[in-house]
């Protein structure tokens, strides 16, 4: 998963950044507010994880203003935090999907953040061997991937892709989120590596809108698969999602 670590002690993001990168995770490491702010509402992270120790009215301010710029998918949690009920209230009525006190272990910090990660963004988590959208069915497998009952050859990379834009459907990935998983690292030469997997991608799955599905693209930002709202036709049933509305 993709994290966000805004911390104000090097000592503690250190120790936390160690146990979060040897557990699997991507994180991107901030010490500045600002910067924080300006990543978030162009990047998409699957957590923002916040050291609760800096907080206090004016930090309060500025998390009013990231909660209107960051997207719905980010859960939030506190960290490092003084055993405070008033803040535990505050930080909870704010959006916080949990409140770690400072003496709290590193192994329990690293467990109650793949919970919280568990229930906001279950699918990567799920032990299925495939991937049900249809008319796309994906064998997780053998990494393979049908449509209309059909085989359609990817390279490993392409339904890698293809699997994490179905577990994150409806949800917008930037570029930057898309290297970090896929590509384990943020070059910016890879960009364009990026954007010709998706052009690829789209064509190979007919993710045009034709198949009830769409891959659009957020200029500038990243890329989100949607679902759309045409008949989809199956070789058995056709439902026409536009059913008892009046035509002219």
């Amino acid at each position: 998963m993709r994290l966000a670590l805004l911390y104000s002690s090097h000592e503690f993001a250190q120790n936390i950044l160690v146990a979060l990168q040897e557990a699997g995770h991507v994180v991107h490491s901030y010490d500045d507010k600002q910067k924080l702010l300006l990543d978030i509402g162009r990047e998409s992270f699957d957590l923002l994880l916040i050291d609760g120790s800096q907080c206090n009215v004016a930090f309060k301010r500025f998390l009013h203003h990231f909660l209107m710029v960051a997207a719905d998918a980010v859960a939030m949690m506190f960290i490092n935090c003084d055993d405070n009920e008033a803040w535990l209230a505050d930080a909870l009525s704010l959006g916080a999907d949990d409140f770690i006190h400072s003496r709290t272990s590193s192994r329990e910090i690293l467990a109650r953040i793949n919970a919280v990660l568990r229930r906001r963004h279950p699918a990567p988590y799920r032990q299925a061997a495939r991937l049900v959208s249809p008319p796309y069915f994906f064998d997780l497998e053998t990494g393979t991937v049908q449509v209309h009952d059909t085989d359609i050859p990817l390279t490993r990379k392409e339904f890698d892709l293809a699997v994490l834009l179905f577990h994150n459907l409806g949800r917008l990935l930037s570029r930057g989120h898309l290297l970090d998983v896929l590509w384990h690292g943020r070059r910016m030469s890879l960009t364009r590596t990026v954007d010709a997997h998706i052009s690829r991608l789209r064509k190979r799955l007919m993710i045009d809108g034709q198949n009830g599905h769409r891959l659009v693209a957020a200029y500038g930002s990243g890329y989100r698969l949607e679902k759309t709202h045409d008949t989809w036709v199956s070789p058995l049933l056709t439902v026409d999602l536009h059913a008892g509305t009046e035509r002219p």
